[in-house]
């Protein structure tokens, strides 16, 4: 069984990048469009240009699950980590060294939800929590929870609800990291939360 993403808006950018060419759904989702911004690399002069180290996700199952009735796991733990690391590098804000970082964030798993559904279309949540700390003193920067959502369709409900979590996981990585753009300038928006502007559909191959 294998999924694929098709994006009606982005189909240009998946049809270029050999990381969308992919068959799975990407956990990293920096690059597609998102409402009401679509996050960007940031410039070398930025204040948290490559200068982030990332923990591993606090309470973040082994495997993560459109539901406990769903045999196959969306997601492995260490999949989860390692997208978060590289959404953060695709914004030039992942450390490339632990000497060349100056700020750690500490990620926490809070949770998914996925309601069930036989229609071919569903919806998903995930919602992490986000702490950036100055390495050097201690002092918290940014500290927020940041719930966001994906759409997606498909016949097979098991794969369809598989996919559209891990896109709502690439959302959540995608909006932390701009949202820590706009925190180093303080224009730190009320809601961290981007809407995809991209829909998924997972189908059996």
């Amino acid at each position: 069984m294998r999924f694929s993403v098709i994006s009606t808006l982005a189909a240009l950018l998946i049809s270029q990048s050999p990381v969308w060419a992919s068959t799975d759904i990407p956990m990293v989702a920096i690059g597609l469009p998102f409402e009401p911004e679509t996050p960007e690399p940031v410039v070398v002069t930025h204040p948290l240009y490559q200068r982030i180290q990332v923990d591993e996700i606090e309470g973040l199952p082994t495997s993560v699950k459109s539901s406990a009735l769903n045999f196959i796991a969306a997601a492995k733990r260490s999949s989860v980590n390692k997208a978060l690391k590289d959404s953060f590098g695709r914004m030039n804000i992942l450390a490339p060294t632990a000497d060349r970082a100056r700020f750690q964030l500490h990620a926490q798993w809070v949770g998914s939800q996925t309601p069930f559904r036989i229609a071919t279309r569903n919806a998903a949540s995930v919602t992490m929590h986000y702490q950036l700390v100055r390495m050097d003193n201690g002092q918290v920067l940014f500290d927020r929870n940041i719930t966001t959502s994906a759409k997606g369709g498909g016949v097979d409900a098991s794969m369809r609800d598989n996919g559209i979590i891990r896109a709502a996981i690439a959302a959540n990585f995608a909006s932390a990291a701009n949202c820590l753009d706009r925190a180093a300038y303080g224009t730190t928006p009320s809601d961290c939360a981007l809407t995809p502007k991209f829909s998924v559909v997972v189908e059996r191959r």
